[in-house]
């Protein structure tokens, strides 16, 4: 792994962690969802600064799936995974979050399942494939 996209993962790790540690059984909050949201932006940007050093500002202000879209790493998730960041971008963008309220725990944690595989898959299959980190632009 590079030496950029290090902190970046372990930030987005450490999200996950800190949250699905303290999820009661049967409550769920959108601010568990904001911090899992959190996460899922941190590890997709972390691949971003390893492939390019930084982040440029014009990116930090559109959506995830924008972003993920116009930098090619859309093109290298699977379906599985770009599920979730559609899912995040939808949180993201929802100004009533009352569906989250009804959200079971489990389903919560399935989300949290999924964005540690996405942390895993940008670390592995993007960051550290060298041959895909190069194909990552940025507009």
């Amino acid at each position: 792994m590079g030496l950029f996209a290090e902190p970046w993962l372990r930030e987005a790790r450490n999200h996950i962690k800190t949250v699905s540690d303290n999820t009661p059984d049967k409550k769920t909050t959108p601010v568990q969802f904001d911090i899992l949201a959190e996460a899922v932006e941190t590890a997709i940007k972390a691949a971003l600064v390893e492939s390019h050093g930084s982040l440029p500002r014009h990116l930090e202000q559109q959506n995830l799936v924008s972003i993920c879209q116009a930098t090619g790493v859309w093109d290298v998730l699977p379906p599985a995974l770009r599920g979730i960041v559609e899912e995040v971008q939808s949180f993201r963008a929802t100004t009533n979050p009352g569906h989250i309220h009804r959200t079971s725990a489990e389903q919560l944690q399935r989300y949290f399942v999924i964005a540690r595989g996405l942390i895993d898959y940008m670390e592995f299959h993007i960051i550290g494939n060298d041959s895909v980190l190069k194909r990552l632009t940025i507009p």
